[in-house]
């Protein structure tokens, strides 16, 4: 079952909540961005995990509510339209990151290899900043709420 709840990380009401099975529930926040799962619980292994593989800002920015979730920034991919992500020096000093995907041109693949059946790439040469609190324009220019 969906539903909307308030977000433990931020206070606002576009916490979408979604009950993947009896044990597990995952939130993402539309306001602030960030995300956590029922799985995410201080000193977990997913936390653990999660810690290794994070760039040091996504680090810095962890979150631990009053239940001892952890909640991360996300990262938003849809391979054939774009990607949202933080991007950013400091905790203090960052901003929401929106690149479009456009298609793979034999020029690109002369530069760079691609695996043969990939499509498109992030032009990273083109992103658009938003402030802390534009999670939801962010994902926008990047198409996710299309069909």
């Amino acid at each position: 079952m969906d539903n909307l709840v308030i977000c433990k990380r931020c206070g606002g009401n576009a916490c979408y909540e979604q009950k993947v099975n009896e044990d597990i529930t995952t939130f993402l926040c539309m306001g602030c961005g960030f995300t956590t799962s029922t799985l995410l619980k201080e000193g977990s292994e997913q936390v653990e995990n999660a810690i290794q593989t994070s760039p040091e800002l996504y680090k810095d920015l962890i979150f631990k509510d009053q239940d001892n979730l952890i909640w991360l920034p996300s990262t938003i991919t849809l391979p054939e339209k774009g990607m949202v992500f933080i991007d950013g020096t400091s905790k203090s000093n960052w901003k929401w990151a929106a690149v479009k995907a456009v298609e793979i041109t034999d020029e690109d693949r002369k530069l760079r290899k691609f695996p043969e059946d990939q499509k498109f790439r992030m032009d990273m040469k083109n992103v658009t900043s938003y402030e802390q609190k534009n999670f939801m324009d962010a994902l926008e220019i990047i198409g996710f709420y299309e069909n």
